[in-house]
């Protein structure tokens, strides 16, 4: 009872406390009560909601408190390889919850690393790209910064008695964003006339950035990169008290842009929506103008790959269904019967267009993107061939093996050996 009352009066220090984790680490910050209840939560990366029923933070967070250490501030690792740095927070000898700071990654999250969560999970390969996309917008720390993080949270939770927030005097910012200029008229009609043919050069260089993702022109997008993307700064900061704000705003606009043109470029929202919430969470997390420069440069290159990798463009309605529907269900038992009832439309006709648009049947469209997944597993040589089979929706070994020596002209033991 006195832990609960002492957390009543004392939430505001907490989470003053847990803002200056969370400017510190520049990573999520959240507090839990000892029932493993989350009562003050600050960060960054949201887990997508497709990903949520497999690695939500509720599981970390029962998994945290389950953990048996002595000691005040630990480390925790979870199966999926996602860390978190906790503290425990004490009044006297009562235990009233912890912070936690993370997730973070303390290395790459490879190809390899990737498939190995998702075989040792038994996650689907379907949540391939989502993960991907949700592992690539974690922070990637080494062991030194994680040290130093938990010293961090060590001292702030173990002296919070002597803190006194409400004490403290700090003093006011004083600098004038407004100062004036003495300009002539002259001048002033010569550079109304260069920010009118700058803003037209930024709308038409605009206008040719978006027409090259919707059409995954890489070649385009290259020379875009190293002539034009300078342009779509050059425009008054719209909030002159914090420029970096401004830059920030544009870049979550550019985002919007590019995810609108991936989309019409003929990807489904599937895949465009986990890399657009990934670059959300990193423009905000960006600290200077260079950072956003870089990750306006890999979000447009990241747009444009995914429109070339994903494009149904040039298929129609019911062939675009019918592909979204088999990469999405790669490991389900398929079959044209089940794929024409699940996207309402006649098989026979599906069959023939299919066989049209892409010169496979359905079914040999299906063997060769398993096919493929397959090999694309198979570099993590920990994942057993069967198992390899199974994760992409092959039941019987042997049955693999023959579509997979088909297709590659080698058994996939074979394969492996001579590639991996």
């Amino acid at each position: 009872m006195k832990g609960c009352i002492w957390m009543i009066e004392n939430k505001n220090m907490i989470e003053k406390i847990c803002k200056f984790a969370l400017s510190f680490s520049n990573m999520n910050t959240v507090f839990i009560d000892p029932l493993s209840h989350v009562v003050i939560e600050y960060g960054y990366n949201k887990i997508p909601d497709i990903l949520s029923g497999y690695i939500g933070n509720q599981s970390f967070v029962q998994n945290i408190h389950k953990t048996d250490s002595d000691h005040d501030v630990f480390f925790y690792s979870s199966g999926f390889k996602i860390n978190f740095i906790c503290a425990k927070v004490y009044d006297d000898e009562n235990y009233l919850g912890s912070i936690i700071v993370g997730p973070y990654l303390l290395e790459e999250p490879t190809a390899l690393m990737l498939e190995d969560i998702i075989y040792k999970n038994n996650l689907s390969i379907s949540l391939r790209h989502s993960i991907k996309q949700y592992y690539l917008g974690l922070p990637l720390i080494g062991t030194y910064k994680a040290k130093t993080i938990a010293e961090f949270l060590a001292y702030i939770s173990s002296d919070m008695h002597s803190m006194n927030f409400e004490s403290l005097k700090i003093g006011d910012i004083s600098y004038n964003f407004k100062t004036e200029y003495l300009i002539d008229p002259d001048t002033l009609k010569e550079n109304t006339e260069l920010s009118m043919a700058t803003i037209e050069k930024r709308y038409s260089s605009e206008n040719e950035l978006m027409f090259a993702i919707e059409n995954g022109d890489r070649e385009k997008i290259d020379k875009f990169l190293l002539e034009d993307l300078s342009s779509y700064f050059k425009i008054s900061d719209r909030i002159p008290s914090d420029p970096l704000r401004s830059r920030k705003n544009l870049s979550f606009v550019l985002n919007t842009l590019l995810r609108k043109s991936a989309q019409k470029g003929g990807v489904h929202p599937f895949y465009i929506n986990s890399i657009s919430e990934k670059f959300a969470i990193q423009i905000e997390k960006t600290s200077s103008l260079k950072q956003l420069l870089d990750l306006q440069n890999i979000m447009i290159l990241d747009y444009c790959d995914v429109v070339k990798k994903f494009s149904l463009k040039n298929f129609n309605y019911a062939v675009r269904k019918a592909i979204e529907f088999i990469r999405i269900s790669l490991y389900q038992d398929l079959s044209l019967d089940m794929i024409s009832s699940s996207i309402n439309t006649n098989p026979y006709e599906l069959s023939r267009q299919f066989k049209k648009e892409t010169g496979k049947t359905i079914i040999e469209y299906i063997n060769k993107q398993r096919i493929n997944e397959a090999i694309y597993i198979m570099e993590n040589e920990n994942i057993s061939i069967t198992s390899v089979a199974g994760m992409v929706g092959y039941n019987d070994i042997n049955y693999f093996t023959k579509v997979f020596k088909k297709i590659k002209g080698i058994t996939p033991s074979q394969y492996r050996k001579l590639n991996f």
